[in-house]
């Protein structure tokens, strides 16, 4: 009784978290669907027909570009990979590529969709392919304005900007303003395709949501592909099913940890670390890293919790010391919850370390234990500045804060569950903090700090990237805000610039870094999606629950 009333005493950072929705998701995740089988014969079968028509595609590289384009967007792709890539090096390599884009047989949809395509896969053409659609002026002509498909395209291609290219910057311009008009005199699908991309566009969003979203969209254009669309569906609900089998496991691991009651200051969030999982890589060859993902992310969510919601500054600078001398068991002075928590943290990497060892792997888990300490000791960094009441400088806040949004850490455990490629060299790239992953951190926190200010400002908290820009350059709320958010499309220009080619590593590294980027532009564009999950409910819905009527 007496140690009770002692530790009512304790002053703590107590955050008003909104509680975990879902009562007992492996009710609405279970795996009762057996129509698997039924589903891999059919899709083997249409699978050739597509093939078939990827093959024959190559005989026009427009038309090539189109149907690689409707492929990526239907989520199906992955199982044609090679032969994509062998034919985009090859429409690529044409001399004369731009002159035949530049044809005025191809309308603003088409173009969009070429660019928008091959910048996906690394190669940057020129964007002066759009030179032809502006005025004696430089400006975008306003015909262009009143087709809603090229407007559409012109406005996804418009994301893949990089450092220069203003004329992309109008591009982006141009078309959300003619977007925002078009979509009250559109078709339903197309109305409902232009409201999704406006708030997501596509090569920004999370790709299996773009890809529930894009066959309910395809299955009403005309014309559309009948074997295309139905190879999607019976792709999405196979992977579906791989899918809910994950979560449930996810769910399985946290519920016997038994944190709600032995960690109840942080959040559980198991459903949706899993969806930023499916966001980091949804192939069915994944399947082990996306539930790696998974628990890595709930883990750095408690860990954050600890220090921002729950330690005070004594406690904090024991958990933080006994991190980064990796101690196999917690002080003694630590309370019970802290020092059960520790123990489950440093188990989970010790036993990944070990597996990493077994698959000849060796120093990889050393990386990964590295981040780890970082990330602890970027978060007591913070825990003292709020401790102090001390409002940092933007730029000492920002070469904190590339830490302690814990990408270094998600992007490390992330590559744990990709054996094929990442091995020792990928890891030591990724601790000299090279310019993606920079890109990809700064992006993280600030967008972070953007929506999660009103709700950490309802409490004691550390100073977010607001308030130090405020403080460094004397300006309002409105105007840090505004600023930071040019912060933010400025170092998208970085991140896709790293995507081009030549590669400073193999592209799956690469697409995992932009994947977990984008998973933050969904989680956190509007509003702070994690903490408040209810956000997020919709799409958990349509990826898990809801299968798609072939």
């Amino acid at each position: 009784m007496e140690s009770f009333s002692v530790e009512r005493e304790i002053k703590r950072p107590l955050a008003d978290f909104p509680a975990n929705i879902w009562d007992n998701p492996l009710i609405f995740f279970s795996i009762s669907d057996s129509g698997g089988d039924a589903y891999k014969e059919k899709h083997s079968a249409l699978k050739g027909q597509v093939m078939e028509m990827l093959m024959a595609s190559k005989a026009n590289p427009v038309e090539s570009l189109k149907l690689i384009d409707v492929l990526c967007r239907l989520g199906v792709s992955y199982n044609f990979e090679k032969e994509i890539e062998d034919q985009l090096n090859t429409v690529f390599g044409i001399r004369d590529l731009n002159d035949t884009i530049g044809d005025e047989k191809y309308d603003l949809s088409t173009v969009g969709i070429i660019f928008q395509v091959l910048r996906q896969f690394g190669h940057k053409l020129s964007a002066d392919v759009f030179e032809r659609f502006r005025d004696e002026n430089g400006k975008f002509k306003e015909n262009s304005g009143v087709d809603a498909k090229g407007m559409l395209s012109l406005y996804e291609a418009a994301h893949w900007s990089t450092h220069g290219e203003d004329i992309l910057d109008e591009a982006l311009i141009f078309s959300k303003s003619r977007l925002q008009v078009l979509a009250s005199k559109s078709s339903p699908h197309i109305r409902e395709r232009i409201k999704n991309t406006l708030k997501h566009p596509y090569p920004r969003g999370i790709t299996r949501i773009e890809t529930r979203q894009y066959i309910s969209y395809y299955q009403e254009e005309v014309p559309h592909d009948e074997t295309l669309l139905k190879f999607a569906k019976l792709d999405f609900n196979i992977l579906q099913l791989l899918h809910r089998e994950e979560l449930a496991y996810a769910t399985r691991w946290y519920k016997d940890l038994k944190t709600d009651c032995k960690v109840p200051y942080a959040r559980n969030r198991i459903v949706e670390c899993y969806l930023w999982a499916l966001g980091t890589y949804f192939e069915p060859q994944y399947s082990r890293a996306r539930i790696i993902v998974a628990i890595t992310i709930q883990l750095l969510t408690i860990l954050d919790d600890t220090y921002d919601a729950y330690g005070t500054m004594e406690e904090l600078e024991l958990f933080t010391d006994a991190l980064n001398r990796w101690l196999p068991t917690a002080p003694e002075e630590l309370p019970d919850n802290m020092k059960y928590f520790y123990s489950i943290l440093v188990d989970y990497y010790d036993k990944l370390e070990e597996e990493m060892e077994k698959e000849g792997r060796s120093g990889c888990g050393f990386h990964v234990k590295k981040s780890i300490k970082s990330l602890g000791s970027s978060y007591y960094q913070e825990a003292k500045w709020s401790n102090e009441d001390y409002i940092a400088m933007f730029d000492e806040y920002k070469e904190n804060g590339v830490f302690s949004n814990g990408y270094y850490s998600t992007v490390a455990t992330s590559f744990a569950g990709m054996t094929d490629v990442c091995k020792l060299d990928v890891y030591e790239w990724l601790s000299l903090q090279p310019k993606v992953l920079v890109a990809s951190e700064i992006i993280t926190r600030f967008m972070d700090d953007i929506t999660s200010y009103e709700f950490e400002h309802k409490r004691k908290h550390v100073g977010t990237a607001i308030d130090c820009y405020m403080k460094q350059y004397g300006v309002s709320k409105e105007k840090a805000t505004e600023e930071i958010e040019r912060i933010i499309s400025e170092t998208w220009k970085d991140l896709n610039q790293e995507l081009m080619r030549p590669y400073s590593m193999p592209r799956p590294i690469l697409i995992r870094i932009l994947n977990l980027t984008r998973v933050i532009e969904v989680f956190y564009k509007y509003q702070d999606s994690y903490t408040h999950p209810e956000f997020l409910k919709d799409y958990v819905v349509s990826l898990f629950t809801e299968s798609i009527p072939v």
